[in-house]
């Protein structure tokens, strides 16, 4: 099988799209990447790239081919400014690339103009596409406090409804999806077409060390620090809690680092509270290893509740049990697989309290939730699970 694949992101940025691609190569797939110039997440664009330089490459057997793009820039017009260029250059690339593969494969977080080359080359080469969807739209944009009534939010809506229409296929990365698809664009999605995302390999690997020290705590939340994941909530927890024997590691980067930071500091939590920015994912193990419990949180708001976040998926792979300050999808998957604990969103009060009842957990009982994160990993998460579902979703369409 001969398969073209549409993303605005490839390596050396850390997407899972890579491992996917590499390993339907490994499958014995022809793989050729159509994707823009690397400079996620923080909008450098390495020099090798510059100048029309690099933009054709091979890595592990998969063709790449590289389209120009402005690197992003904090702020929404720095990342409109991003988004559009990829778009009007990808799409102008599609429409003079070779059309020798036998299916499209389009992976689609936000915002959804980045799929629009892969429908580029399904319209000039009558092939079939499939359309996995981690970001759902135009919901995004409600996320992002833009209004329905809005120009732009009608604008996206019908591009929305364009895009999903126009595939042949729609998989998807949460259960909740399946509603909004069809209350809001009138799409049946099935149940099968269901294909949650997989942790990174080293993950999987790594047996875990499950602490059993009851005198000291350690709780780890680990990736994007922006205003959608709500970090704000441990902050204020930790003040609440700041007379126990608690260590809180904050682990990443993004739009609302700074003005953690800086919530952090005026509190006076320094002392518990370590914010080293963005690390390799190489050195996650160590700082999971070292946690009792790792910690999920985001915003309430309808779009989030509907999401699984990426990080669900590596914490399980590692065993340790989760404590959410979450809602909607994520708090069900945590409660079905009984792998932790749970509050509403948006409220440290409630995260502190389910802190404490942690805490006070036996260490039997502490046991049994890493053990139970693991299982339910390998029954429903493994990298093996999403690709031979990927593999045939790909093989139904070039059989049709």
């Amino acid at each position: 099988m001969k398969i073209a694949v549409v993303y605005q992101h490839y390596y050396p940025e850390p997407f899972r799209l890579t491992d996917i691609c590499e390993e339907l190569v490994r499958r014995g797939h022809t793989v050729t990447v159509y994707t823009g110039l690397p400079n996620y997440p923080h909008g450098n664009i390495p020099k090798k790239y510059k100048w029309f330089k690099n933009r054709l490459e091979y890595r592990n057997g998969v063709k790449i081919i590289r389209t120009f793009e402005i690197g992003r820039k904090k702020g929404k017009l720095g990342l409109a400014i991003n988004y559009v260029s990829y778009t009007i250059s990808s799409v102008w690339k599609s429409l003079f690339a070779p059309l020798d593969f036998d299916v499209i494969f389009a992976y689609s977080t936000s915002p959804i103009l980045m799929s629009l080359p892969g429908l580029v080359l399904k319209k000039r080469s009558n092939k079939k596409m499939l359309l996995y969807i981690m970001d759902i739209w135009p919901a995004c944009l409600s996320a992002m406090n833009v209004k329905e009534t809005s120009l732009l939010y009608r604008f996206m809506r019908r591009v929305s409804k364009y895009v999903y229409k126009n595939c042949d296929m729609l998989t998807y990365s949460s259960k909740s999806f399946k509603t909004y698809m069809q209350d809001v664009h009138k799409i049946n999605m099935p149940e099968e077409n269901y294909t949650p995302q997989f942790a990174d390999a080293l993950f999987e690997n790594i047996e875990p060390e499950n602490k059993t020290n009851k005198e000291e705590f350690t709780f780890v939340f680990a990736g994007n620090i922006g205003k959608m994941q709500n970090v704000d909530v441990i902050i204020k927890a930790a003040d609440i809690l700041r007379d126990y024997d608690i260590n809180w590691k904050i682990l990443g980067d993004g739009s609302d680092f700074d003005r953690c930071r800086q919530l952090v500091d005026s509190l006076g939590l320094e002392y518990c509270i370590d914010m080293p920015g963005r690390l390799p994912v190489e050195s996650m193990p160590i700082y999971y290893s070292n946690a009792d419990a790792l910690i999920v949180t985001m915003k309430n708001d309808p779009l989030v509740n509907s999401t699984l976040p990426g990080k669900i998926q590596s914490y399980m792979a590692f065993g340790k049990p989760i404590l959410g300050a979450i809602n909607g999808e994520t708090a069900n998957i945590i409660a079905e697989a009984d792998c932790g604990l749970c509050s509403e969103a948006e409220n440290p009060e409630a995260f502190a309290k389910i802190i404490l009842e942690f805490i006070n957990m036996p260490v039997e009982r502490k046991k049994e939730l890493a053990n139970n994160s693991k299982n339910y990993y390998i029954e429903n998460f493994t990298m093996k699970l999403h690709i031979d579902r990927l593999e045939r979703q790909l093989l139904s369409l070039c059989n049709k």
